[in-house]
């Protein structure tokens, strides 16, 4: 699991808006970092990050719900939906890594007895222990093993196209713009004063 980025700037006794919008900002940089990765269906790794992502931002809204709301809500509910996509995702391939490492624990088991047949008969008889170890029998566990693990990779290619669809729909209604502006810090009144004098003296002549 990657580890969260670190919040900086962050003032103890500074206002609670000022403090949530700065665990935010850091938080939707984090979430979007995983952008790239969204068309790669392999990319296995980064989509568990992006669901860790999504439920650290999502944790983000719902504990500064008081200061997000009504607006938060509606991303609580975005981030909740992707979040179980992305999870459904995840089980799809634990339950992958699962079939695989069985299927290859009844190789490693099966080689261990081939080679144990081999030891143990004489010359004439290698040939046909071979052939039979190359033409399992219809009982061999590893034909279910395949079966099995040829389904949940239809499974698994489903639901990536689930979660593919979804985060192009919220593209599309607006999620990243949404999350920039609740997580846009406002500017203090002495910098606020600054700019505005500043802009003053750039507009006379000469300057």
């Amino acid at each position: 699991m990657s580890r969260a980025w670190p919040v900086k700037g962050i003032e103890p006794d500074g206002p609670l808006l000022e403090n949530a919008r700065r665990v935010l900002q850091v938080r939707v940089a984090e979430f979007y970092s995983y952008t790239v990765t969204v068309p790669i269906e392999s990319a296995v790794t980064a989509h568990h990050d992006l669901r860790i992502a999504t439920k650290r931002l999502r944790y983000t809204l719902e504990m500064f719900r008081s200061v997000f709301a009504p607006a938060g809500d509606r991303q609580i509910e975005r981030t909740k939906t992707l979040q179980e996509v992305l999870g459904n995702l995840h089980d799809s391939d634990v339950r992958i890594k699962m079939i695989e490492d069985e299927v290859a624990a009844v190789a490693v088991e099966q080689v261990g007895a081939v080679s144990r047949a081999l030891a143990g008969a004489p010359a004439d008889d290698h040939v046909a222990i071979t052939t039979s170890a190359l033409r399992p029998p219809p009982d061999d566990p590893r034909r279910g093993l395949y079966s099995l693990l040829g389904r949940e990779y239809a499974t698994r290619r489903q639901q990536y196209r689930e979660f593919v669809d979804l985060w192009l729909s919220l593209e599309r209604d607006g999620m990243r713009s949404d999350l920039a502006r609740l997580s846009s810090l406002p500017v203090p009144a002495d910098r606020a004063d600054a700019v505005e004098l500043g802009s003053d003296d750039d507009a006379k002549p000469g300057r």
